[in-house]
């Protein structure tokens, strides 16, 4: 991963584990691509190298409070009340996937991606619902 990519709280895997990130570096000088994550109660740094995106399934998308709202042979809907919608195009050209703006959409295939983009759109975090 680039640490360009990355916002506070994206969540990304780290070795098995599911992990926010809790700092970056912003030191140009240094060439390092050093990222602070969460995991347990402890905060360490590790190379951006070695996070991964987390692909953007409906199970996420459930997880961040989606409801499915539509589906048919060909696509998947979620709905996020006062944010919008997600299709997941089940066709193989994937032409209509991904989050509905504006009649166009924005497709995102990670998590974090999501996650940024609900940021730029709305200035909250996209957050985990708890049960």
């Amino acid at each position: 991963m680039e640490v360009q990519e990355l916002r506070l709280y994206n969540l990304l895997q780290y070795e098995n584990d599911v992990v926010p990130v809790v700092g970056l570096n912003l030191e140009k000088d240094k060439n390092l691509s050093l990222v602070q994550i969460q995991q347990g109660n402890s905060k360490i740094p590790v190379h951006s190298q070695q996070l991964k995106p987390i692909r953007l399934t409906s199970e996420w998308l459930s997880k961040f409070g989606f409801k499915e709202s539509y589906r048919s042979d060909s696509r998947i809907r979620y709905d996020l009340p006062n944010f919008g919608k997600y299709d997941f195009d089940l066709s193989k050209d994937k032409i209509l996937e991904g989050f509905l703006y504006f009649g166009n959409y924005i497709r995102c295939h990670y998590i974090h991606q999501l996650q940024n983009l609900h940021f730029v759109l709305t200035g909250k975090e996209l957050k985990v619902e708890s049960n």
